[in-house]
């Protein structure tokens, strides 16, 4: 059964629901708030994750720590929770997150809510979700930032990627 999504207007006005499908056409006219998490740890490093073979879109390339779609119904925090879950077997609660923000990719109609996690995992004992994470990794820094910014990793614009990186850096340990 197809998912379906919370609608929005641009300016994140609640108007209704809509199939993912919908949701995901070219020129959907609404917006729908997927979650965005980004998981770092306590050496600094950055979590990433390679998308499946079997993923629609951006098979293969690498991406943040965890994201999804917010189910109708569930808050932006529900979907972080869930997803997190998903695809990293990762039990999380609210207050693990630190709400960074929205960012809006008109490209694809979509309000992200941008979440940040701070947490130690030993990457050998997550239970990644087949379907979509063929792989994780930590990396530092400096090696994140150059695949960030690689055909390797999923497109985002350059606002978006210097969000990121400002965000990381504020958040490292001293």
């Amino acid at each position: 059964m197809e998912e379906i999504f919370d609608i929005y207007t641009r300016e994140g006005e609640y108007i209704g629901t809509k199939e993912e499908s919908i949701c995901h056409s070219k020129n959907a006219g609404f917006y729908h708030k997927p979650v965005w998490i980004w998981i770092i740890n306590s050496k600094n490093e950055i979590l990433v994750q390679k998308r499946s073979n079997d993923m629609k879109n951006h098979a293969n390339k690498w991406d943040m720590s965890s994201a999804g779609h917010v189910i109708s119904g569930e808050s932006p925090m529900q979907g972080a929770i869930r997803e997190v879950y998903e695809e990293l077997g990762i039990t999380t609660q609210g207050s693990d997150y630190k709400f960074i923000g929205e960012y809006i990719a008109d490209e694809f109609f979509e309000i992200a809510q941008v979440y940040l996690l701070k947490l130690d995992l030993d990457i050998t004992k997550l239970k990644l979700q087949k379907e979509e994470v063929s792989e994780v990794k930590w990396l530092c820094y400096d090696d994140f930032k150059k695949l960030f910014y690689s055909k390797d990793f999923v497109t985002f614009d350059d606002e978006y990627r210097k969000l990121v990186l400002k965000l990381l850096e504020d958040n490292f340990e001293s």
